[in-house]
């Protein structure tokens, strides 16, 4: 029955009966069980806070000053000492007076909940309107846009993209905080990791080079490692996964199933420098040691059996074409085909003459 707290907003909580019946008259049992909640949810500590102040304030603001009968007793009075003036003046001041009343209780209640609990609308904004000593950058160009942070590390981002980090770094861990998408270069630092903070992804490393998109509106939200590795998690409502990712993986966070799948890049690069991978040539070569040497070149695990392609040789050389193009070339030659599962490469069936 509790569940449904973890995920309350501001507003789902002024609007629960037993939270307003709680916050205007609190009482030891409703103490012991918000109490609860917020030791079962510490996320959500400083939203009752809120929630709570916020009952009370609009309470006091709805309060009539003196009741119906205190009113009769006073305008008497008054009436007493202003003979002269006509009933239907008087009729209508007091009338005035009590819808005056009732309209400043509604904009102030209002505003005061607009304004002073304003409840920010994305993920990016509830982590880092609180922070202090904050610089944003935001790209509302047509194309990327590089951001050169105070660690020497470098940040390509992308159009329609913002993200927010510290002045300075100069704190025990390098964090960012990324709503869009962006390529990061991450000069390498094994005493201050480096966090990216976006949506429900984190992403940690020491040193590498990745790309995070995590734009609000997406249902998508995904880490691709180029060099080095990191860690990633994603945190939920309902469960919290993580995942180590090596070069050319990736990781696809799916919000409304709430669900992790890894694989591969669309188009893995080489982990090693381009133009050593360009002299790869093979001269009636084993095809194992062909596939041995691109699944070093590219940080990628190729599986096959071994026996299956003993007798198969070739010669072939590599130039600029891709991972991909140059596998269905070795498949075709052998009579095999090849599958990404996950972020393996699968050959099968192989035919060698």
């Amino acid at each position: 029955m509790t569940e449904k707290y973890q995920t309350y907003t501001l507003a789902d909580f002024i609007q629960d009966d037993a939270f307003i019946q709680w916050a205007k008259s609190p009482e030891a049992g409703g103490d012991a069980f918000w109490e609860q909640i917020a030791a079962l949810y510490p996320h959500q500590k400083d939203v009752i806070a809120q929630a709570r102040q916020t009952v009370v304030n609009l309470a006091e603001l709805s309060r009539p000053a003196f009741d119906e009968e205190e009113a009769g007793l006073i305008w008497a009075q008054i009436s007493g000492q202003m003979d002269d003036a006509p009933v239907s003046e008087r009729v209508f001041r007091l009338g005035w007076l009590r819808y005056a009343a009732a309209a400043v209780v509604v904009l102030l209640a209002t505003w005061g909940i607009r304004h002073w609990y304003r409840e920010p609308e994305t993920l990016y904004a509830q982590r880092t309107e609180q922070l202090e000593n904050m610089h944003e950058e935001i790209n509302e160009t047509a194309n990327e846009r590089i951001v050169q942070l105070p660690d020497g590390s470098r940040v390509t981002l992308a159009q329609g993209s913002r993200m927010s980090f510290s002045g300075s770094m100069d704190g025990s861990k390098r964090e960012v905080y990324l709503s869009g998408e962006a390529f990061f270069d991450v000069k390498r630092n094994p005493s201050k990791p480096f966090f990216v903070y976006a949506g429900e992804l984190t992403t940690r490393v020491l040193g590498t080079s990745f790309t995070v998109r995590s734009f609000e509106k997406e249902n998508v939200a995904s880490v691709q490692v180029r060099t080095g590795s990191v860690s990633v998690e994603a945190r939920a409502p309902r469960k919290t996964q993580s995942v180590v990712l090596a070069p050319n993986q990736q990781v696809s966070f799916f919000r409304k199933e709430e669900r992790l799948s890894m694989g591969l890049v669309r188009v893995p690069q080489p982990v090693i420098p381009q133009a050593d991978l360009a002299g790869f040539t093979f001269n009636n070569a084993p095809v194992s040691t062909i596939f041995d040497s691109l699944s070093k070149a590219y940080g990628i695990e190729i599986v096959y059996d071994k026996e299956a392609v003993a007798a198969c040789r070739l010669t072939s050389s590599v130039q600029e074409e891709s991972l991909f193009e140059i596998l269905g070339v070795i498949c075709e030659a052998i009579e095999a085909d090849y599958e990404v599962t996950g972020a393996k490469i699968r050959i099968s069936d192989p035919h060698c003459n």
